[in-house]
């Protein structure tokens, strides 16, 4: 292997490993796994109110059951899914399926039921059909009577979270080797926004849903970053603003409706893409100067080889390019550079 391939692969290992700590910050916050133990406790006022008599049509077995109905720290509805409250509550797909670890896939696979969408449905808008939520229960109380049981009774409540984590981290992983390129986009965006803060300018965040915005709150800024697919972009107090969409991932928008500048965002870890990205993005800025034929494009990507260096350098399509693993570097001249350039387009010095 030459020296240039292995400056290559350790940029792709370098690149891939930083966006892929980002995505699994990102998708454990997404998925709101850390909330369902609250959710659950929540409900334990109610539990007196749902019956088990028919436990044994829902898959529950009968020691477990006696197990944890006499345990000191769980409660029913913690470990074992009541038909009823699947129905109640849709959302709570995620908890039950996840403590009796099992993966969507796997979820459609042995019931045929896709639980993705009903998982998603923060309001509980979509209704569970009696014969689902039977065929639900079933399944995760089967699996759950099963990790009790081989626990010789040893359960506990810490060894139940320690399954949500786990089976919620196997599916964030399972969703990583599709998702490089999103997280990368994700990833310039935080920056932007982050960078937008840092300089006393920003205002609001654009909502994708509705036209709905929300201000800047310093004190919510953790949890509006992290959130950053709930968003279209944000607002500057200089009246600009900054939109995240695709082709081109980002747009910098001026006081008048015009664009001043569009950025894309390639973060492929592999050296053998590099080209086809560098190929996509030209498609983006091509459309974009077919609108605007002087607007400046910004191009970050990572793992660009020496043939795709060459042409980006002499590509009179692309105004500026950026390595974004430099752009995650600490203390970067590059991440200062892009920052400097982006804003300067904006009004902003």
């Amino acid at each position: 292997m030459s020296t240039d391939e292995k400056a290559l692969l350790l940029e792709a290992n370098r690149i891939n490993y930083r966006l892929r700590s980002t995505f699994f910050y990102r998708k454990l916050k997404e998925y709101n796994t850390l909330s369902f133990p609250q959710i659950i406790a929540e409900l334990l006022s109610v539990e007196h109110l749902y019956s088990w008599d028919e436990r044994k049509q829902w898959g529950i077995g009968e020691d477990a059951f006696n197990y944890i109905i006499t345990h000191p720290e769980l409660n029913l509805l913690q470990v074992f899914c009541h038909p009823k409250l699947l129905r109640e509550h849709p959302r709570l797909l995620a908890y039950y399926r996840n403590i009796a670890v099992l993966s969507q896939k796997s979820v459609s696979y042995l019931v045929k039921i896709d639980v993705k969408k009903k998982e998603n449905d923060v309001y509980n808008t979509i209704s569970l059909e009696p014969d689902q939520a039977i065929k639900l229960s079933i399944l995760f109380n089967e699996h759950v009577t099963l990790i009790i049981d081989s626990s010789i009774q040893s359960f506990t409540e810490r060894e139940l979270h320690g399954l949500l984590l786990t089976s919620t981290g196997a599916q964030i992983d399972g969703s990583w080797r599709n998702a490089i390129g999103e997280e990368a986009e994700k990833v310039v965006q935080r920056l932007l926004v982050n960078e937008a803060k840092e300089r006393n300018v920003l205002g609001a965040f654009i909502s994708r849903v509705g036209t709905s915005v929300e201000q800047f709150n310093l004190n919510k800024l953790e949890e509006q970053v992290s959130n950053i697919h709930k968003y279209r972009g944000i607002l500057l107090i200089n009246q600009t603003s900054i939109l995240f969409s695709s082709e081109p991932d980002i747009s910098l928008i001026a006081v008048n409706g015009t664009t001043v500048s569009v950025i894309e965002v390639k973060g492929g870890a592999d050296p053998a893409g590099a080209l086809e990205r560098y190929g996509a993005a030209k498609k983006s800025f091509g459309e974009a100067r077919r609108l605007s034929p002087d607007v400046p494009t910004i191009l970050v990507a990572s793992c660009i080889t020496p043939e795709v260096h060459t042409r980006i350098s002499q590509d009179a399509l692309i105004t500026s390019y950026y390595n974004l693993t430099e752009l995650l570097s600490e203390n970067s001249i590059s991440y200062d550079r892009f920052m400097n350039e982006v804003f300067s387009l904006l009004g902003i010095v």
